[in-house]
């Protein structure tokens, strides 16, 4: 399950598949104020594929008969800061991590496992959730949220892209990811990831995200990204501008419309990435490509 950072999408088989990662629940998480069995339906009447339930703290297992659900908890470090979302299709690898105070030793215990971590909320400014430096400093984790939908109504800033590119442009290979941060009914279908994968289940499911094979979304519909040799094509459904960002976060390229390719050879930068525009104030993002040089 690495991701081909030179091109996570070049696995074209399957199906688009949309799901939240990050939903807590009544009481379970003590924050969350809609009961496990109400926020299922919300998310199954929305018309979700999958979802995981993270409840701070405590793991919580669910079933439903119309998502696939994939099992997760949100570490939270004593301090009050710096959560992680930690997801495995295997709840054994997760249950340790309750008992855990120290961060280094989380993500040092968890990525070697058959897990997924996910530094959640970077530009959450109450305790503050991360600097860019702790991000650099920390390692072990496997992408961090571009995109939380509950910080719009909180203390900060809900797209963390310019941690992402800092961590880019400096060597660090992470994915990024969007999600609504599920609390109250208003936080619902902010933000989500659509996976490309070939069969529906949780294995299948958390095999494309571990792998990069997905997009993150709070709104905007892609419809393909591929690469061939030199270029890069991202296509959409409802995308009103695409642009395609290099190194230390720079715009190299803007198309207004649904379509571009881009000659990835053509550009003095490391890694390429597409952020794409729709109605209003939606956005979707792709995984980078990482180019060789």
């Amino acid at each position: 399950m690495m991701v081909n950072w030179s091109n996570p999408y070049a696995n074209r088989e399957g199906t688009w598949m949309r799901g939240n990662l990050h939903t807590h629940t009544s009481p379970a998480s003590g924050c969350g104020r809609v009961p496990l069995d109400q926020t299922l339906t919300f998310y199954e009447d929305g018309g979700y594929d999958f979802l995981s339930i993270c409840d701070h703290m405590k793991l919580t297992l669910a079933k439903s008969d119309r998502l696939i659900m994939i099992p997760g908890i949100e570490w939270n470090h004593p301090d009050g800061g710096r959560h992680v979302g930690l997801y495995s299709c295997i709840p054994s690898v997760l249950r340790p991590a309750i008992t855990i105070s120290d961060q280094e030793e989380l993500l040092t215990r968890l990525s070697s496992r058959n897990s997924l971590l996910i530094l959640n909320h970077p530009n959450w400014q109450l305790h503050p959730h991360y600097r860019r430096e702790e991000l650099l400093a920390l390692t072990g984790y496997d992408g961090l949220e571009v995109f939380n939908g509950v910080i719009k109504r909180l203390e900060g800033y809900e797209i963390s892209t310019d941690k992402w590119d800092y961590l880019l442009s400096n060597e660090r290979r992470v994915l990024g990811f969007a999600s609504d941060d599920f609390h109250i009914k208003n936080d619902l279908y902010a933000g989500w990831n659509v996976v490309r994968t070939e069969s529906a289940s949780p294995e299948a499911v958390f095999t494309a995200l571990k792998s990069g094979n997905f997009y993150a979304s709070s709104g905007v519909t892609l419809t393909d990204i591929y690469r061939e040799n030199d270029y890069i094509t991202v296509e959409s459904a409802d995308g009103e501008e695409i642009q395609a960002i290099g190194h230390g976060g720079r715009v190299l390229q803007i198309v207004k419309g649904c379509r571009i390719t881009v000659d990835a050879g053509k550009w003095d930068t490391d890694y390429i990435r597409f952020t794409i525009y729709g109605i209003g104030s939606s956005m979707a993002w792709t995984q980078p490509f990482f180019l060789a040089r």
